[in-house]
């Protein structure tokens, strides 16, 4: 694609899934790429690296924006044809960031997991559908892929399927001070499963699981994610789980006792730093993502697994195609999406295969190799 005119601006754009995910459009758009946040001298050393990069056609450059600034949230969004959102944001920013949107006629893009926006964006939805803007949330990785993982499963499955049973690790030190707010604020959502409904599992519901790209084994618990609410009701599927392993042993007890409230005695900052401090010591290589769906139906049994050796560059590839749609004024009309991808299950494919083999990245053909052979070669019958 080659839009010339078109311009994007990257909140937390210095950042690694920002960084990440300017990177795979500045190799797809001839457009604008700005990268933004509070630092200017930091956006301007970033965009200067994207610059000199082999493969780039996209022009990057940098703009100071403090969205905990009303004005600045309401206005970054100004002759931007999409804001993608790859920082944390308070309520207010959010809001005000919508706002923004909705008046300057922006499309929007957000793939925190940030579990706050949920609440703002349905408190938001009338506006927002009668707008010319378009939302798509959850378009990263984790969350985002397991509804396109499950979709794809179910289309390429014979007949009814039934059942489906998710498990998704992700491991990296690169997690940053707000990424561990938004997993502990998480907790809440552990031990959730479908069974005709939405019911919270016993407190001793876990799998053990071996993960494949070198990933290892470990401890999964059953999670709830926005993007799943609705699609065991699409799907026509009568039981839905989504097992989830942690980063290390250590925050697995720290999650744990978060999710339980052992901890409550000491003050959420606390909480934070003492499972950040984890996080950075006790997380081991090989990083990455790696998502299994296995789905029981009348007629087969299958399974499929994607992954990536980078779990910020695996976050941004979902969010590049993303968009890419919507600079090409496909997709949905304007509203809000809560699913995963909003292309279909086979444009999304094509557009995975075009990543990977027209990238000039060495690292990110490999990296996708795992997404999509994967598909083919770990189905069973």
């Amino acid at each position: 694609m080659r839009q010339g005119d078109k311009s994007v601006l990257v909140l937390g754009g210095y950042g690694a899934a920002g960084t990440a995910t300017a990177t795979f459009l500045g190799q797809r758009i001839d457009g604008n790429i700005v990268l933004a946040g509070r630092s200017l001298e930091k956006g301007r050393k970033r965009a200067e690296q994207l610059d000199r990069e082999a493969g780039v056609t996209g022009r990057f450059n940098a703009r100071s924006i403090d969205v905990a600034d009303a004005a600045q949230a309401r206005q970054c969004s100004h002759e931007q044809d999409v804001v993608i959102v790859a920082c944390d944001l308070s309520v207010s920013a959010l809001e005000n960031l919508v706002h923004g949107c909705i008046a300057n006629r922006a499309d929007y893009i957000d793939i925190t997991p940030n579990p706050r926006k949920l609440e703002v964006f349905q408190g938001m939805r009338t506006l927002i559908e009668t707008s010319d803007s378009r939302f798509v949330l959850d378009a990263g990785a984790d969350p985002g892929l397991p509804g396109w993982l499950a979709r794809w499963l179910c289309q390429a499955s014979p007949g009814t399927v039934k059942d489906i049973q998710m498990y998704g690790r992700y491991r990296s030190t690169d997690i940053g001070w707000g990424g561990v707010a938004d997993i502990l604020s998480a907790a809440d959502r552990q031990g959730w499963k479908y069974n005709g409904g939405w019911t919270q599992s016993r407190f001793w519901d876990v799998r053990y699981r071996r993960f494949e790209g070198g990933l290892g084994s470990s401890i999964c618990v059953p999670v709830f994610l926005d993007e799943l609410h609705g699609l065991p009701q699409e799907l026509s599927l009568e039981c839905f789980s989504f097992y989830h392993a942690g980063l290390n042993p250590v925050t697995d007890v720290l999650m744990t006792f978060e999710r339980t409230g052992m901890l409550g005695c000491f003050s959420f900052k606390s909480r934070q730093r003492a499972f950040y401090s984890a996080l950075k010591r006790f997380t081991n290589k090989p990083f990455g993502l790696e998502l299994t769906a296995e789905s029981r139906g009348d007629r087969a049994s299958r399974r499929v697994s994607i992954g990536h050796h980078d779990l910020y560059r695996a976050t941004a590839i979902p969010a590049a195609i993303h968009c890419e749609s919507l600079l090409e004024g496909s997709g949905d009309e304007s509203g809000v999406r809560w699913e995963s991808l909003s292309c279909s299950q086979r444009d999304v494919r094509k557009r995975l295969l075009i990543f990977k083999f027209n990238s000039v990245s060495k690292d990110i053909i490999e990296g996708f190799n795992f997404i999509l052979l994967k598909i083919k070669k770990n189905i069973s019958m």
